[in-house]
């Protein structure tokens, strides 16, 4: 599948307060917004990297000690990288819809072209750990990804309609907990980036102790 608009993150060249004002303006916008029911990451985890990087900012300037410079930078990029992950959040749900994107207070930009969608992440795999009613879930990650939607299947994995979704994550590895013992489970993974959203993994399948 791909889009005709992608989410725009725009983070370059912006000051330490201003990044912090665009975090919580997305937090603002996404709160009881009914198109993003499950933000990810958590506004709760934006809401703090906001905080953390205003209170090191407010450091800098009342010190500007080298210490406090880099503790700022570090808080710079922590809170760069959770909006990163919630634009693919909110460009693997809106579908690239203009109005949808835009509501959760992010600018958009046309799509040139299919080119730039990414490709499916390699090499999934469903792993049994020593813990019943768990699998451990890996696959190769995909470069220029935003955020990976992740889907499972507790029935025939040939029915598309059986496909649930599992989480989004910024990581290209997940534990499933909670599952039936000795149940087949299937899963899929596929890479939401600034081209678009990729196709579909290989499926994994595997039955937890």
């Amino acid at each position: 599948m791909t889009t005709q608009f992608t989410v725009k993150l725009g983070l370059d060249g912006l000051s330490p307060m201003d990044v912090v004002e665009r975090g919580r303006g997305h937090v603002t916008a996404m709160t009881g917004n009914a198109t993003y029911p499950t933000p990810t990451p958590p506004l709760g985890d934006i809401s703090k990297a906001c905080d953390d990087l205003e209170t090191a900012e407010i450091d800098v300037t009342k010190n500007g000690g080298r210490q406090d410079t880099l503790i700022r930078n570090q808080r710079l990029r922590d809170l760069k990288e959770l909006i990163k992950q919630l634009a693919g959040y909110v460009q693997a749900v809106s579908g690239g819809d203009p109005e949808l994107i835009a509501s959760a207070a992010f600018t958009t930009r046309k799509l040139p072209s299919p080119s730039g969608v990414p490709p499916p992440p390699g090499d999934l795999r469903a792993l049994i750990t020593t813990l019943p009613g768990e699998l451990r879930l890996r696959w190769k990650g995909v470069k220029d990804r935003r955020i990976y939607e992740v889907q499972f299947n507790d029935s025939d994995p040939l029915v598309e309609a059986n496909w649930k979704a599992l989480l989004m994550t910024g990581k290209n590895f997940h534990t499933a907990t909670g599952l039936t013992s000795h149940k087949d489970y299937s899963f899929r993974v596929r890479a939401v980036s600034a081209g678009g959203i990729g196709p579909w993994s290989d499926t994994a399948t595997a039955k937890p102790l």
